[in-house]
């Protein structure tokens, strides 16, 4: 099949395999049920919604020997994404389906002293499947799979990952069926992020968009 590049452009990020990005806190959800709390992290991995209950309404930060002063626009906390609220606020402008965002409060060791602002737990909820890996030289297949899953080779991946014109459809912030450890972006959001200076976390990288010609 042959495939030509259509002017438009989507974005990917490196934000689910960045260490950096990696805090350790427990919700209280975990507390109250594990099984149910990890499942919905799982299921979020993927971008399958989960019930509104399955995420924390508080969580805390684990280590006794260190006091955050500052956090990141979005981040992982052991292992739940979490934004802040100029973060939301800018998601919220969008087309998000079943993606949610979930207040949470986030505390020191302590369980007392807060963090300054307001956050909110990122639950993906929304897939498109688009990806086309005969025409993206910077991927890798992730091992051990019973379907081809594919994963970004690098992070300096620009160009590097092509999809389907049909993934201009739909909402603005999703996951894709055959790839894992990356979610994207529409233009529109980036674009958006970026003008509120929320994007460098992101770590985000252009991708293209192609039509196959008939």
């Amino acid at each position: 099949m042959t495939y030509y590049t259509v002017d438009a452009t989507v974005w990917a990020t490196n934000a689910l395999t960045d260490t950096t990005l990696l805090y350790g806190f427990t919700g209280d959800n975990y507390e109250k049920d594990p099984q149910k709390a990890v499942e919905s992290m799982r299921r979020s991995d993927r971008g399958v919604a989960s019930g509104d209950d399955s995420w924390p309404r508080e969580m805390y930060f684990v280590s006794p020997y260190k006091k955050l002063s500052k956090l990141p626009a979005i981040f992982s906390a052991g292992g739940v994404w979490v934004v802040s609220q100029r973060f939301a606020e800018v998601l919220r402008r969008f087309e998000l389906g079943k993606t949610t965002l979930h207040p949470v409060r986030l505390f020191q060791h302590d369980r007392t002293t807060p963090f300054d602002g307001e956050y909110f737990c990122l639950a993906f909820g929304e897939t498109k499947d688009t990806f086309v890996p005969e025409e993206s030289p910077r991927i890798r297949k992730v091992p051990f799979r019973k379907t081809d899953i594919w994963e970004p080779k690098h992070t300096d991946n620009d160009y590097g990952l092509a999809f389907e014109k049909t993934v201009l459809q739909g909402v603005d912030l999703w996951m894709d069926k055959k790839m894992e450890d990356v979610f994207f972006l529409s233009d529109r959001l980036y674009q958006a992020l970026n003008a509120e200076k929320l994007a460098k976390p992101l770590a985000p990288y252009r991708c293209r968009v192609v039509s196959n010609r008939h």
